[in-house]
């Protein structure tokens, strides 16, 4: 088996890639968020009403504001991330996915990682995305696939890796 598919560089998805790679962290850091503006807002707005300003109000006020620079912060970040990428990967790159391995070429780099390497595989509507660490992953679009080639790919997965939702 060899597939072969133009991955033209495109920053919208790798910045969707990104989010569902560190969609747990995100979440995380979300809700402790959300926590910090709720309780630091509600806080402060019940202590004016009921014993005026006071110190507490300002630390209330302050994890308020916190929790408000936290949300923003991780979507910025990854934002960065993707801008921040050097100039020899912002290129198409050609992927090639053979029986062990996966093969990507740059117009200057060219990366391979064997199957057994590959841990885990999470489909999304856009592709698939090659898990081979915890945050270490290759996306596989699916397009530019022909419909014979994503079935090919399907009944491959499902005898090597266990696809994630």
């Amino acid at each position: 088996m060899e597939i072969r598919v133009n991955k033209p560089f495109d920053a919208a998805r790798l910045l969707a890639d990104l989010r569902i790679i560190y969609g747990d962290t995100l979440h995380v850091t979300r809700s402790f968020a959300v926590a910090a503006v709720a309780v630091g807002a509600g806080g402060g707005a019940l202590l004016l009403t009921l014993s005026g300003m006071s110190g507490l109000v300002v630390l209330l006020l302050a994890l308020a504001a916190y929790g408000v620079y936290l949300g923003l912060g991780n979507s910025r970040s990854l934002q960065r991330a993707v801008s921040d990428l050097p100039e020899i990967c912002q290129h198409e790159a050609l992927l090639i996915v053979t029986e062990d391995r996966i093969i990507q070429e740059h117009p200057s780099i060219r990366s391979e990682i064997l199957w057994t390497a590959i841990t885990r595989v999470v489909e999304t509507d856009t592709g698939w995305l090659l898990f081979y660490g915890s945050r270490h992953a290759i996306s596989l679009p699916k397009e530019g696939m022909g419909e014979d080639q994503e079935v090919q790919l399907r009944a491959f997965l499902a005898t090597r890796t266990p696809v994630a939702a």
